[in-house]
C-alpha cells in the first residue's frame, strides 16, 4: 500500500500538484491534525507532530505534506 493510498483510506482527499508532495485535502473532522495520517505505512513514518492550521492550510515540518482545510 502506497503513502496516497493510505491518506485516501484514512477519509483525506490527496491532490497532485506536480510538486514533491501531494496537497492532502482534510475537513474539520480530521482535527486535531498530526503527521502522519493514520493508515500510513509503518516503515515510512517520523516522529508524530501536530500540525497547525493557519489561513486554512498547514504544513508538516518533517516530511513537507501540504494539508488544506476543505470547507464542510
Amino acid at each position: 500500500m502506497t503513502d496516497e493510498t493510505a491518506k485516501q483510506q484514512a477519509g483525506t482527499q490527496v491532490d497532485d500538484n506536480h510538486s514533491s508532495q501531494p496537497v492532502i485535502k482534510v475537513t474539520a473532522e480530521d482535527l486535531p491534525l498530526s503527521c502522519p495520517m493514520p493508515g500510513v505505512t509503518l516503515w515510512s513514518q517520523h516522529p508524530r507532530v501536530f500540525i497547525p492550521i493557519k489561513n486554512g492550510e498547514g504544513h508538516c515540518p518533517y516530511c513537507g505534506n501540504h494539508f488544506v482545510l476543505k470547507s464542510s
